[in-house]
């Protein structure tokens, strides 16, 4: 009974840390790069590449400030704060002080942008087939 007890425990412990895991829907199958960007331009309510000037602590998450120096969607000014999670479980992203990343966030405003390793959010440098789909970007808003 005891033996049935600890591999009870032991399994209810891995369902619990799963409930707790990230979990991201997977892209649709059988979709171009081009449709993907696109899905994830329409849906988003900014797009834009920008330099980590910093990363603050902020309750659960942190807050990423941004150099914006070209944006898709959004008209954003040249500098902006996103929010996203720590990256242990809450689908947060790891950012890095002083990269430019492709961001793609969502929020209710411009105020209130956020990310996750959910979005197409990545290192500019290995964004280059998004860069392509979305075109010619705008400068930021002055």
């Amino acid at each position: 009974m005891k033996r049935w007890l600890s591999i009870l425990a032991f399994v209810f412990s891995f369902g619990v840390v799963d409930a707790m895991a990230c979990s991201c829907d997977l892209p649709p199958l059988h979709q171009s790069q081009k449709q993907l960007v696109t899905r994830a331009r329409k849906t988003s309510q900014a797009v834009f590449s920008g330099v980590v000037l910093k990363i603050d602590e902020a309750g659960y998450g942190v807050r990423v400030t941004f150099k914006v120096d070209a944006f898709w969607k959004g008209g954003l000014p040249a500098e902006i704060v996103i929010t996203t999670g720590r990256g242990y479980g809450d689908c947060g992203y790891q950012f890095e002080k002083g990269q430019r990343y492709l961001v793609y966030a969502y929020g209710s405003d411009s105020a209130s942008l956020v990310t996750n390793i959910c979005q197409r959010t990545a290192p500019y440098a290995e964004a280059a087939a998004d860069v392509l789909v979305l075109g010619k970007p705008k400068p930021p808003v002055t």
